[in-house]
């Protein structure tokens, strides 16, 4: 990490813990130099993301990069972390359940908007912009992430408003994608969901018609071991 963007992750940190102590930083391994914040409430994660990026060309510049905001139901996503672990999966370092977005809040496009006016200054030589920069992170926490948190930091609600209701082909715009189906089970068998066993039958067939073309894959076997031990863990234990 040069100087300058220590330099002003340094800042952000300091600010982000002296008007919001309940949050801490976070590494992961794809990126340390990262600006990752989260706390834990009552069994759910939340979680940011400040995006900072270093132009090398003409100068060394550190420019702001917008941001990320999830909620993570921990339940789901330690469960399925661990599984992802033990089967040797490539599948994503962050715990997302929910993410903010266009899909889940009526009014991200001129959320993600403000942020551009930050877009053309080195936040490591202009302090001025800087600060502002941190106070409208202060805005916007306070104004939009908090209640994301609070409307999507119910596992039922999720069940219900999202699972029950999106189309299956459309839910990869609030789950995300890769071990969304994985998500989508656990979350059903934990809330009773009436449709869990056509759900898992859905599955289970589409993984029969894929195994003769793609048994031989490392990557496919992993996915479909780890689906059948979270089924045995669902169904077992839950």
């Amino acid at each position: 990490m040069s100087e300058k963007l220590n330099f002003v992750n340094d800042y952000i940190a300091d600010f982000m813990s002296s008007n919001f102590p309940e949050f801490s930083r976070f590494k992961i391994k794809m990126n340390e130099d990262a600006l990752y914040f989260h706390n834990n409430t009552n069994g759910y994660k939340h979680e940011i993301f400040v995006g900072l990026g270093e132009l090398t060309y003409p100068d060394h510049k550190i420019v702001n990069g917008g941001f990320h905001c999830w909620v993570g139901v921990n339940f789901v996503e330690n469960l399925l972390m661990e599984l992802i672990s033990k089967h040797d999966l490539h599948l994503n370092q962050l715990h997302p359940t929910i993410w903010f977005n266009e899909f889940t809040i009526p009014n991200f496009s001129p959320i993600w908007d403000s942020f551009k006016q930050f877009k053309d200054y080195d936040l490591a030589t202009n302090k001025e912009i800087l600060d502002k920069l941190c106070d409208h992170y202060k805005e916007i926490i306070n104004q939009h992430f908090i209640p994301f948190w609070g409307k999507y930091s119910n596992i039922q609600y999720i069940n219900d408003e999202i699972i029950n209701k999106v189309d299956q082909m459309k839910l990869g715009d609030y789950f995300g994608v890769g071990d969304l189906h994985f998500k989508k089970l656990i979350i059903m068998r934990i809330c009773k969901n009436q449709n869990y066993e056509s759900y898992k039958e859905w599955l289970l067939n589409t993984y029969a018609k894929e195994e003769k073309e793609m048994k031989n894959s490392k990557e496919w076997n992993s996915e479909y071991n780890l689906f059948k031990e979270l089924i045995e863990i669902l169904e077992t234990q839950y």
